[in-house]
């Protein structure tokens, strides 16, 4: 994989706009299981997930991107994982057990060559529950809302894209209120960056005393 600071040679070439400002086009996904699938146990899951979905996303932009491969060749994708976190399940039946949860930032010049739109989301999203069928989740059953999961994956964001239909929401609608996903996709933004740190106690500001 190109290093973290993914240069790209090509962006040299003409047939590169340098004259007006990338679109987002961050891609986040996120991870979750809390029942052993095919792989074992949710311990063992993601690990076993983890190439297979960079292997999945670097596949689908290389057919998004169909007749530019050769222009976009030496552009890089990044991949920046959060750690595994473990947190009690959301809703569902009661008792279930703990997840596991991470989530997976993709960006980088190749991906920001690549329009955000509906139709490339949901090719995305498909290869996603192809992913999840593969490790034994069956989305086509009379499975819980928020029950166990084999494997759980979901496309959270790609950019500023919008979208609002029966397959697919983005930006994901329940985002901000599930701690189990916004700390690891902070953990994942934060890969590779300085760290944010917390400024001293201050009288007027009591979280900053904990």
């Amino acid at each position: 994989m190109p290093g973290s600071d993914y240069v790209c040679e090509s962006f040299t070439k003409p047939a590169i706009n340098h004259s007006e400002p990338q679109a987002p086009c961050t891609i986040a996904v996120a991870l979750g299981a809390n029942i052993p699938s095919k792989a074992g146990p949710p311990h063992q899951t993601l690990p076993e997930v983890r190439p297979i979905l960079e292997r999945t996303i670097e596949l689908w932009l290389t057919k998004a991107l169909s007749g530019n491969e050769k222009i976009y060749a030496n552009c890089a994708l990044r991949f920046r994982w959060s750690p595994i976190f473990e947190t009690k399940a959301f809703g569902g039946p009661v008792n279930q057990p703990n997840f596991l949860n991470s989530v997976l930032v993709a960006d980088g010049p190749r991906l920001s060559a690549v329009r955000p739109s509906e139709e490339e989301a949901i090719k995305l999203l498909n290869n996603f529950l192809s992913i999840e069928q593969e490790f034994g989740r069956n989305r086509e059953s009379s499975e819980l809302r928020w029950g166990p999961r084999q494997l759980d994956l979901d496309l959270l964001a790609w950019g500023d894209l919008q979208i609002q239909n029966k397959s697919l929401t983005l930006p994901h609608p329940r985002l901000i209120e599930r701690d189990f996903v916004v700390i690891p996709l902070g953990a994942a933004l934060n890969q590779g960056q300085a760290p944010i740190k917390k400024i001293p106690p201050q009288k007027n500001w009591p979280e900053n005393n904990q």
